[in-house]
């Protein structure tokens, strides 16, 4: 199970070499790909690559004015996939979101291999500073 935050990075090249990274290989393993980001202001070429690659697509906007809630929906998804899972499985969240690691945890505890990866540090972007104030 891979769940992709398309928030984090919307541009297509940069969720190419992410996907390019993980070396998805469906002939040889099934896994489900969740890409969970706000569809209206995502660009068809991300949605196009996405479903090329086999991913379902969520829509995290739940409403008109409703910004985005892509953490809370891959969180909700990724607790109710731990539910059903066993030891051995595994599962990947493509975010820059540490918050995430707590998933990591919970999974670890149920004999689940986890992994978060960060699309900034695969591709070497460093993060921007926060202005001061």
């Amino acid at each position: 199970m891979i769940f992709f935050d398309v928030e984090n990075t919307s541009r297509a090249e940069h969720i190419e070499r992410v996907l390019t990274h993980l070396g998805l290989d469906w002939s040889t393993r099934a896994t489900e790909l969740v890409a969970v980001g706000n569809w209206r202001v995502i660009g068809h070429d991300t949605a196009r690559l996405l479903a090329r690659r086999g991913a379902e697509l969520v829509h995290s906007a739940p409403s008109v004015g409703v910004r985005d809630w892509s953490d809370l929906r891959i969180a909700v998804a990724a607790g109710v996939w731990l539910a059903g899972a066993r030891p051995g499985d595994a599962m990947e969240i493509v975010t820059d979101d540490q918050a995430f690691d707590a998933v990591g945890d919970v999974a670890a505890s149920l004999g689940v291999l986890f992994r978060r990866l960060s699309y900034r540090a695969l591709l070497g972007v460093v993060a921007e500073e926060a202005p001061e104030e």
